[in-house]
């Protein structure tokens, strides 16, 4: 067994807006910021942490760490179903679980979980614009519905988990 030693210093920090800082300076090099999304991962107590076969580092995260690019219509993979398509900070796609309540944070921010439920994520501000797009009053039962290629599903809020 290999022992780890975990840096408990913080030389990786990611803004609210999902950009990457190393040493106080933005990593511009996506193709590294992606390559570190693969080991990010939350410890026991709730922390961030990189974490690769030889080497633990903590992630300072100021609100969560990925945050979603873009929002568009597409079909699910199993069924082929209408759903919306989130692009995330990670340069990956996913659909977008809407079975998981949404949340209103400060600022009126809009967020969701991610990457199986694993990970919650911030809709920047066009993402944000682009769902309410799909968005619409059902006034027969009083609710809201995010509607995708004439298929309807209720938007649920949550307080933040």
């Amino acid at each position: 067994m290999i022992m780890v030693e975990l840096n408990e210093r913080h030389d990786i920090r990611i803004d609210k807006d999902g950009k990457w800082y190393f040493h106080g300076e933005e990593m511009k090099r996506q193709d590294i910021v992606r390559h570190l999304y693969q080991y990010l991962k939350k410890d026991s107590t709730g922390r961030y942490v990189i974490e690769s076969e030889n080497d633990r580092c903590y992630v300072m995260v100021e609100d969560v760490p990925f945050v979603i690019n873009s929002v568009d219509s597409g079909f699910s993979h199993d069924g082929g179903k209408p759903c919306i398509l989130i692009s995330l900070s990670d340069g990956s796609m996913e659909e977008l679980n809407l079975d998981i309540p949404l949340w209103q944070g400060d600022d009126n921010v809009m967020y969701c979980k991610v990457k199986k439920g694993e990970y919650a994520a911030r809709f920047s501000r066009p993402a944000y614009y682009q769902l309410c797009g799909y968005v619409e009053h059902d006034s027969a039962r009083g609710t809201y519905m995010v509607t995708v290629n004439n298929s309807s599903y209720p938007l649920a809020f949550t307080d933040q988990p």
